[in-house]
């Protein structure tokens, strides 16, 4: 039997991996009610999730926050129940729209399109809203009710980027001085303390929760990402192929794999040292990634391993993008020794769509492209696993 190719290996360990966290077909994989992690071509980039790291943070964070939801409505429902004898109807009817808005806003989001946008807007935006409507019933700067704005500040921080921090903090401050001077400057000019407290209140928190949200995503990025390339790692794939398992039971689209493999790269670390095969594999690594759009999600599994998943892509399609990552590794000439690359395409379908098998035909493929002379794409072919 022929030797196998060098990504063989590392896809071999890989599939024990996979094995393991390949979910039985059928109905997406839950936590908390959520699809984690789901993510689906036209969702990848939003100004408050602008990469796939934000938005696997964003829905791991809803299950988390179950309890915080319900400390919010139940704070909503308590204030509402001690107002009671002192406010009239439109005042409770605040408080439960505001009850209704936090159930909506966090529920069902791996149905939406863009669920950060839904829930910034429906719960972030909103609650916001509601509170200095609230806040203006009760008196504007005499109640206390105004602190309450301090709340959506810390929802966008344990949700978002420091984007939505950005926004969600002066909005909520802008809020404060509508609801208290401009209800009533009068009372504000002789109780300053009724406009200046509430600002610091958000204030403070935004400055407690940004290098709190800084360090979050910088170890998120550091655990998913090759430091060398720049691309995802390993350590990300697994999930990933997870899903879209998953994804493509349920909606019969296929799923393509291709896998790649520098030529002859032991050669460059033998001859010209490890610094130079590092800068080979990252300008490899570039080249590759200015060819793909950003859905097109690009793995580095090891040495001079690479693998992109492409859910929906046919193997007409597939081909195409691995023929487009090839030429541009012949042409990018990494460091300028010549150095090319040598990929393997292979495509499932719907329900049939399980990796361990698709690992191993990318693999078989990619083993075909290496004999036939290197520099070059192979889709896989059963007959391919009979002659090996």
């Amino acid at each position: 039997m022929p030797e196998r190719s060098p990504v063989g290996r590392r896809l071999a360990r890989l599939r024990v991996s996979v094995s393991h966290c390949v979910k039985p077909r059928g109905k997406p994989a839950r936590e908390g009610g959520i699809v984690v992690g789901d993510v689906h071509a036209d969702q990848v980039r939003t100004w408050l999730c602008p990469t796939p790291n934000d938005r696997d943070r964003f829905m791991e964070m809803q299950p988390r926050l179950r309890a915080a939801r319900v400390a919010t409505i139940a704070s909503a429902l308590i204030i509402a129940a001690v107002m009671l004898p002192r406010v009239e109807w439109p005042v409770i009817a605040v408080a439960v729209v505001t009850v209704a808005i936090v159930l909506i806003g966090g529920g069902d989001l791996e149905r939406r399109r863009r669920p950060e946008l839904w829930v910034f807007f429906s719960a972030v935006v909103n609650l916001q809203v509601l509170v200095a409507v609230g806040v203006v019933l009760t008196g504007g700067p005499r109640t206390p009710l105004v602190c309450m704005v301090a709340v959506p500040v810390a929802m966008v921080a344990t949700r978002f980027s420091r984007r939505g921090l950005i926004v969600g903090a002066p909005a909520s401050a802008l809020v404060v001085l509508a609801a208290t001077l401009g209800v009533d400057p009068g009372y504000v000019v002789a109780h300053p303390e009724s406009v200046v407290v509430p600002p610091a209140l958000v204030v403070c928190i935004a400055l407690y929760m940004d290098p709190l949200l800084s360090s979050d995503v910088r170890h998120r990025a550091n655990s998913t990402l090759d430091e060398l390339t720049g691309l995802l790692n390993r350590r990300s794939l697994e999930p990933r192929l997870a899903e879209v398992s998953q994804q493509a039971a349920m909606t019969g689209q296929p799923v393509s794999l291709v896998a790649g493999d520098l030529d002859h790269f032991k050669l460059v670390n033998d001859q010209w040292g490890h610094s130079v095969g590092d800068l080979v594999l990252s300008q490899a690594a570039d080249a590759m990634r200015r060819c793909l759009r950003t859905f097109e999600l690009l793995y580095r599994i090891g040495g001079e391993e690479f693998l992109l998943v492409l859910p929906g892509a046919r193997e007409h399609d597939a081909l195409t993008i691995a023929e487009s990552l090839r030429a541009a590794v012949e042409e990018a000439d990494p460091g300028g020794l010549g150095v090319t690359c040598s990929f393997g395409v292979a495509t499932s379908h719907g329900a049939d769509v399980a990796f361990e098998p698709l690992l191993k035909a990318s693999d078989t493929a990619l083993y075909a492209a290496k004999r036939a002379g290197r520099n070059r794409v192979e889709l896989f072919n059963p007959r391919l696993s009979a002659a090996a």
